[in-house]
């Protein structure tokens, strides 16, 4: 016996790939909420480097990492009070559970697509 799966395989390609990237904009967005803040730059950096697509996020200055592993440097919470270090794992811990909801309605929203 023979099945012919026909464009099946590139419909469910297409929709993971909507699905990833849906969840890749609200992980960042949700990680963004604990960023510290000066001027932006830390923010925007993650906006022009990370690469959505691929469900990769990345701060990209020369103090991030440094900010998201070593939260003893005391940075400023004037702009944004939720700033701390380790700001992903913050994200993660109060909105994870959410993540898997987008990512299960990314792949769904996906399959509707043309």
């Amino acid at each position: 016996m023979n099945v012919y799966l026909g464009s099946i395989p590139k419909k469910v390609e297409k929709a993971t790939a909507y699905g990833r990237f849906v969840t890749s904009q609200q992980v960042l967005k949700d990680s963004n909420y604990y960023i510290p803040k000066d001027q932006g730059t830390l923010e925007r950096s993650s906006l022009q480097a990370s690469d959505l697509q691929r469900g990769k996020i990345i701060w990209d200055t020369p103090y991030a990492r440094r900010l998201y592993y070593h939260p003893e440097y005391n940075f400023s919470k004037d702009k944004n009070p939720h700033a701390r270090g380790l700001w992903f794992e913050e994200a993660k811990a109060v909105r994870g559970g959410q993540w898997v909801a987008v990512a299960q309605k990314g792949v769904e929203a996906g399959l509707g697509r043309n």
